[in-house]
C-alpha cells in the first residue's frame, strides 16, 4: 500500500515542478518578444549589454507584466534590473522601475504607479537570474 503513495505523491511533485517550454524559471516566467529587447537595447547607457530577457505578469495591476535581464554593466558586473510593459509584444512600450533598469537605460521614463515591490517584479528578476544560470 505504500508504493503506490509514493508513486502518486512522486509524480505530483514532479508535475507541479514543471514548465513550459517557452518558459524558463517557473509557471509564470515568459519570453519577451524581440521588439522590446530591441527597444531596451537601443537605450542602453555606453559599455552596458543585456540578455536573457523574462517578463511576469503583474497581480497587482491588470495591465502591466514586468520584464527583467540579466545586465552587464562595463567593469563586467551583473546586474538584474526592472522595467515594465503595458503590452507583452513586439509594440508594447518598456518603462523604467527600479534604479538599475535607469543605470543600464537611463533615457527610460517611469511608469507612474509601478515600483520595484509591486507583485511580480521579483519574480520577473528571478526568472531572468534562472535563465542566465540555465544558459538560455
Amino acid at each position: 500500500m505504500i508504493r503506490p503513495v509514493v508513486l502518486l505523491a512522486s509524480v505530483l511533485v514532479l508535475a507541479g515542478c514543471g514548465s513550459s517550454s517557452k518558459t524558463s524559471g517557473g509557471s509564470r516566467c515568459e519570453d519577451v518578444p524581440i521588439g522590446l529587447n530591441n527597444e531596451v537595447a537601443s537605450s542602453l547607457a555606453s559599455g552596458y549589454t543585456v540578455d536573457n530577457f523574462r517578463a511576469v505578469k503583474s497581480g497587482d495591476h491588470s495591465n502591466v507584466w514586468f520584464i527583467s535581464a540579466r545586465a552587464g554593466d562595463p567593469s563586467g558586473g551583473v546586474l538584474y534590473p526592472t522595467w515594465a510593459t503595458n503590452k507583452l509584444s513586439d509594440k508594447g512600450t518598456v518603462y523604467a522601475v527600479d534604479r538599475k533598469s535607469l543605470q543600464v537605460a537611463p533615457n527610460k521614463a517611469k511608469l507612474p504607479g509601478i515600483t520595484e515591490k509591486d507583485d511580480g517584479a521579483a519574480a520577473a528578476r528571478d526568472c531572468a537570474r534562472n535563465a542566465s544560470a540555465k544558459g538560455s
